[in-house]
């Protein structure tokens, strides 16, 4: 940031977990000033707040904005109440929105979010933030280098419902992929039957068959093929490969494979080519291979607020990602093969439990 440059004043919507993650990173780049918090808990925003200098808490969000005035707001809130805050927020004026992913529960409203933002002229990304990580940069480049040959297929596979957190699989393998296009999408899911007592969660943890304030399945798996005829496969929850750990990535090529053993896993990217000699450690140019990826997100969040530029990230890309994540509940809804672009707009996963199928 140059001299002449005034921070970024900063606001962040909903001071759940994953908030603390944005607030450090927030507090901590020279980019932006984080100057308020916003929760409809009270007493969380206040003690939220308190962790930080000068950070001012507050319970409505109408109030916040008015006199804060922010050029950038994070929504971090349960994805059920992403539409409608990222609306409200793009309309009050401001200059970029970082929305949690997934970026909504259906394609109609994922839509309105990206419409209404464009309208509005507020910049949007959705925090995939694995593809800016060192790891997920260093495999796409060692694809386009040509390390393991033709890449053919990629597999992915996590703990979860496939809306909370296989779409950072599909947002994965597409950055892998080097955001192709893809053709069809063929999917199946299954879901236990909730205890009618347990209350729905609004959170992290699952509860009466809802996370985040949506239904969710208890495993499912998807394949999809991309128009150069490369092919993807995700395996969730209850259908996780076994041994895996989250967020596990194999690229298959024809000369050899990149495997991503998890979030956690060290060394942090493997890779067997025609060397031979089996796996070895794939070296990362930023010896830092964790916890530089939500910052290299904001740090490219704040050229594309000041200078127009693209952002790997954006609003337009998580849609083709939220589209293929519905097309595979869709698949399992219609016992079909979907060919995109997806035409149902509604959540597939709420459509078959309402229809009794799930």
């Amino acid at each position: 940031m140059s001299d002449a440059q005034e921070r970024l004043r900063s606001v962040i919507v909903g001071c759940g977990g994953i908030a603390r993650a944005h607030a450090r990173v927030l507090a901590e780049c020279d980019e932006f000033d984080l100057v308020a918090v916003c929760d409809l808990k009270e007493d969380l925003a206040r003690e939220f707040a308190g962790a930080f200098e000068r950070v001012e808490p507050y319970s409505d969000l109408r109030e916040m904005l008015e006199r804060e005035r922010p050029d950038v707001v994070s929504v971090v809130t349960a994805t059920d109440s992403h539409a409608r805050l990222t609306i409200a927020v793009a309309q009050a004026g401001v200059r970029g929105i970082c929305c949690e992913k997934p970026v909504a529960t259906c394609m109609a409203e994922g839509r309105e979010m990206v419409a209404a933002c464009r309208k509005h002229g507020a910049a949007l990304i959705i925090n995939h933030q694995r593809r800016m990580g060192p790891p997920l940069v260093e495999m796409r480049s060692l694809i386009e280098q040509g390390a393991i040959g033709e890449v053919y297929l990629i597999r992915g596979s996590c703990a979860g419902d496939i809306l909370s957190d296989g779409t950072h699989l599909i947002d994965s393998i597409r950055w892998l992929a080097g955001d192709g296009d893809v053709k069809w999408v063929l999917g199946q899911v299954y879901r236990e039957e909730p205890d009618p007592s347990e209350a729905r969660s609004p959170g992290y943890t699952p509860s009466g068959g809802y996370r985040y304030g949506h239904p969710v399945e208890t495993g499912g798996m998807g394949v999809f093929e991309f128009t150069s005829g490369m092919r993807a496969e995700i395996l969730c929850g209850g259908v996780q490969s076994p041994g895996r750990a989250y967020h596990d990535c194999e690229v298959f090529g024809t000369k050899g494979r990149l495997w991503r053993q998890g979030d956690r896993a060290d060394p942090p990217v493997l890779i067997r080519d025609a060397r031979g000699g089996g796996w070895r450690e794939a070296p990362l140019p930023q010896p830092d291979a964790r916890g530089r990826a939500m910052a290299n997100s904001y740090c490219a969040f704040a050229r594309t607020i000041r200078e127009g530029t693209a952002h790997p990230l954006s609003g337009d890309s998580a849609l083709k990602g939220l589209e293929v994540l519905m097309a595979v509940y869709e698949s399992a809804r219609t016992h079909a093969k979907i060919e995109l672009p997806l035409r149902q707009d509604s959540f597939p996963l709420g459509l078959m439990i309402e229809e009794g199928r799930a």
